[in-house]
């Protein structure tokens, strides 16, 4: 058996997409939110010395507000949901104005490390054990939980001044601190409530996932105790601090400018407008393009020219087509969600991206990326596009879907208004939801559910 090797030369033809240095360039721009644009500008122009600054304008006012600055908290922690439904109730010397500033701000808050040390301060403890100690206090996680062994964190040598430096810290404010574990945290609080404690301890002790469940007629067949006590005991559990180190922990938190702007002119229309007083003006610099016409210059030193001059009017060119982008697909968004700036999330209408990027002609591609990490000032505040997005939910009678995030809104009021002895199961909020017109099924309450981290029927139930 012999095997042939040939070689044939074929020729066919295929279409390509290509992406060219100033195409990826171009989408980069794009995808900028506001203040990472204004660092890119900077950085070009630093780069590059065909291109130049006009002036440096300060930051204008947007939507009437004084500040364009606007913090988005970006903390979201939805663990232990149980206890969430429970627990109710270098400056220059030569620039003055510099120096002002910074009194007037607030003082950084103290991390809870710092918080701990400052109260260790003043307990006599051996060196080693103050050194075990404030390791410890470093090592802390966010909810103010130990989340290592002793053993995995010092050698053998120098566990005994750590046991005693472990101790110390857990005597610290606030209580629950440095526990090992949910369990342990609130076993350390319960012991400083005042009055006798004993059966609660007992149910943290021997039943507390029966009590994160909401398994109180499970409990009191093997406890023998009423419900009515048991519900006393959890309303006490139910006030423990889960994550006692929250408080202290510190969130980076992260400033937005809105990239664009929407508010009603005096005929009560809404005006979509992309404001770019922050960003630094550029030009192509006249210089530059003078000694580019020149005669008598080496051609090297002419195609460095030609480089640069290109690159500055790329940037400058790139700047103003992000804008156009972004006008045409947010007033298109606004056309379309003009009931939803009127009256909230109940009146967000469903839509996709695509269906903008079908309006306008434009590939479903640029509408992502324009509208990714770009936020909007409103007369209601500054919300994130991405917000006007949603997917929709069909009616019964043919109309008009419903978006998504207007019907989990209808179903966290369905939970807020229930009787908490009685609470509704996912199947009944669906049934409800259906004798609205809503075509929903129990599975899609259900994720919605689990979604906005609302608990279950049992977790819910009071008795």
């Amino acid at each position: 058996m012999s095997l042939q090797l040939r070689q044939n030369l074929n020729m066919r033809m295929e279409q390509r997409l290509k992406l060219t240095p100033q195409m990826i360039q171009s989408i980069e721009i794009l995808l900028l939110p506001q203040m990472a644009l204004e660092e890119r500008i900077m950085t070009e122009v630093e780069s590059n010395p065909a291109l130049e600054i006009l002036d440096t304008p300060d930051p204008e006012p947007v939507g009437g507000s004084t500040t364009t600055d606007t913090p988005v908290d970006r903390f979201h922690d939805n663990d232990v949901d149980w206890f969430r439904t429970r627990r109710s109730n270098i400056p220059d010397e030569d620039a003055p104005s510099k120096m002002a500033a910074l009194e007037a701000a607030p003082e950084r808050a103290a991390s809870l490390a710092d918080h701990l040390l400052d109260q260790l301060r003043f307990v006599e403890m051996a060196p080693e054990v103050r050194t075990c100690a404030e390791e410890i206090c470093y090592h802390l996680d966010r909810r103010g939980y130990l989340p290592e062994s002793l053993p995995g964190l010092f050698p053998e040598e120098r566990l005994e001044a750590a046991e005693h430096a472990w101790e110390l810290v857990r005597c610290c404010d606030p209580a629950g601190i440095a526990a090992i574990d949910l369990k342990d945290c609130l076993l350390l609080q319960l012991a400083r409530e005042p009055g006798d404690n004993s059966f609660e301890t007992s149910l943290i002790k021997d039943h507390l996932h029966d009590v994160l469940k909401n398994r109180l007629p499970a409990i009191s067949q093997v406890t023998g105790h009423t419900l009515d006590r048991l519900q006393e005991a959890v309303e006490v559990i139910g006030k423990l601090d889960p994550k006692p180190g929250l408080p202290f922990a510190r969130d980076d938190t992260q400033y937005v400018v809105p990239d664009v702007t929407v508010e009603r002119d005096e005929r009560s229309e809404w005006i979509v407008s992309v404001p770019d007083g922050r960003l630094p003006k550029v030009q192509v610099s006249e210089a530059y393009h003078q000694l580019y016409d020149g005669s008598g210059i080496d051609p090297k030193e002419k195609a460095y020219l030609k480089e640069k001059l290109g690159a500055a009017k790329f940037i400058i060119d790139a700047v103003a087509q992000r804008k156009r982008t972004l006008l045409r697909i947010v007033s298109e968004i606004i056309k379309h969600q003009t009931a939803f700036l009127d009256g909230g999330v109940e009146q967000l209408r469903p839509l996709m991206r695509q269906d903008i990027a079908d309006k306008i002609g434009m590939h479903v591609a640029t509408v992502s990326r324009a509208v990714k990490d770009k936020y909007i000032q409103t007369p209601s505040g500054v919300l994130p596009l991405a917000d006007f997005f949603s997917g929709g939910i069909a009616t019964q009678d043919g109309g008009e879907a419903e978006s998504s995030k207007s019907v989990k809104l209808r179903i966290e009021k369905l939970i807020n208004t229930e009787d908490k002895k009685n609470p509704l199961s996912d199947q009944e909020i669906a049934d409800i939801l259906a004798r609205d017109g809503l075509d929903i099924s129990r599975r899609t309450v259900t994720k919605y559910r689990i979604a906005e981290g609302v608990p279950s029927t049992r977790q819910r139930r009071t008795f």
